[in-house]
């Protein structure tokens, strides 16, 4: 692999994916699939290395919008902005000196450290460090290992030295799409995007299930809910979703009484695993936390669930909702998810039930006809796929 001295490339590092055993290299083959997808339309030239990947930048390519792309996609742990020079002390050194000069700022302490992947040279990681500690002095920093203001790296392979001040952090987790697919039941609120954020981190495609509270699923389309999936689209995911209207089941919920929330989660959970068999997914995600609301109590969970094949993933499951609202700002769903919605988890039930039995959660799907209701609402669902365009 040949580079132009002082070259920039970008270094993405894959992280945990090195966990793997054998099927190592398909989660790598994968992960650049799904990068590939996420740069689409972006000017870069894509180079594999043994346990990396380097984006050689192109003219014309916007960097930092190329970063912010790639902090978001999941199984990569971090990109380095690094400059390219020839594996001599002369050529890292001359390119330190470059790059320190044009740190900006006042205060000027640097940490200087260095790996060789190659070590055949005649040098070894302490010369490389003594002579641009002596760069970096003579620049003005003041040499540390803590608390200082720009930190450099420097790795050496057999073919080029790559020296690094920027480091821009990754999400980490495993490429979407390795562990399969999954139905996220995706209400408007705070809780099943954050839910969502979680399953795709451990490698799951979310087909989302939305259920709604309209006549006509025109509506629900120009609500928020779309603006979410988009979203968490950005970061690797496809957005295929399922509006499924909640009324044919409302016309015969309110004879529930405090039993109405329990209903429509069983309704919710049916919905999701007759869409699981469609497309092929492997399990149920919620964003239920363990007693947050009535509906989730650990007696209404398990009645809820009741009949229900497929595992059900919660993994907000310990939060409390100030965890997952810190959670919902971080991954930029918290302002579209408090605005104003007609959302059918939302059920003001007077007295709602909190210890629903099993035996009782039969008895009401049975004398409601929940199979049939389920069927005729799924008869009227609307699917949308936006996932191209969501990646733009």
């Amino acid at each position: 692999m040949k580079f132009t001295d002082g070259e920039k490339v970008l270094v993405v590092s894959f992280g945990e994916l090195w966990l793997r055993g054998r099927n190592r290299g398909d989660y790598i083959n994968l992960l650049r699939n799904n990068l590939n997808k996420q740069l689409e339309g972006e000017k870069y030239k894509f180079e594999p290395m043994y346990d990396r990947f380097l984006l050689r930048l192109q003219k014309g390519s916007d960097e930092e919008r190329i970063k912010a792309k790639l902090s978001k996609l999941f199984g990569i742990s971090n990109v380095t902005v690094s400059h390219v020079t020839k594996p001599t002390l002369a050529s890292i050194t001359r390119t330190a000196r470059k790059m320190l000069r044009q740190v900006k700022g006042e205060e000027r302490s640097v940490r200087i450290n260095s790996h060789r992947t190659y070590k055949e040279f005649d040098f070894d990681s302490r010369d490389i460090i003594g002579k641009v500690l002596k760069v970096a002095k003579a620049a003005g920093f003041t040499p540390t290992t803590h608390g200082f203001t720009t930190d450099m790296h420097i790795n050496v392979t057999k073919d080029a030295a790559f020296l690094t001040c920027e480091k821009v952090r990754g999400q980490g987790g495993l490429p979407v799409r390795s562990s399969g697919k999954g139905v996220v039941l995706l209400s408007g609120g705070i809780d099943s995007p954050v839910a969502a954020w979680y399953a795709m981190k451990r490698g799951i495609e979310p087909i989302y299930v939305h259920i709604h509270g309209y006549r006509d699923a025109e509506d629900a389309l120009q609500s928020k809910v779309p603006a979410l999936i988009k979203i968490l689209s950005g970061y690797g995911s496809g957005s295929k979703t399922y509006y499924i209207p909640a009324y044919v089941l409302q016309s015969y919920s309110m004879k529930a009484g405090k039993y109405e929330l329990i209903l429509l989660k069983a309704f919710m959970l049916r919905i999701a695993e007759k869409i699981a068999e469609k497309e092929g997914a492997g399990a149920i995600i919620t964003g239920e936390s363990l007693g947050q609301v009535a509906s989730q109590t650990m007696q209404n969970l398990s009645a809820s669930q009741d009949g229900i094949k497929l595992p059900i993933l919660r993994p907000l499951v310990g939060f409390d909702k100030d965890e997952i609202i810190r959670v919902a700002r971080s991954i930029g769903t918290y302002d579209e998810s408090i605005r104003p919605y007609k959302d059918v988890c939302s059920i003001n039930a007077k007295n709602p039930a909190t210890a629903t039995q099993v035996k009782k959660m039969k008895e009401l799907a049975k004398s409601v006809g929940l199979t049939g209701i389920v069927n005729r609402s799924l008869r009227l669902a609307k699917v949308v796929d936006g996932g191209a365009a969501a990646r733009r």
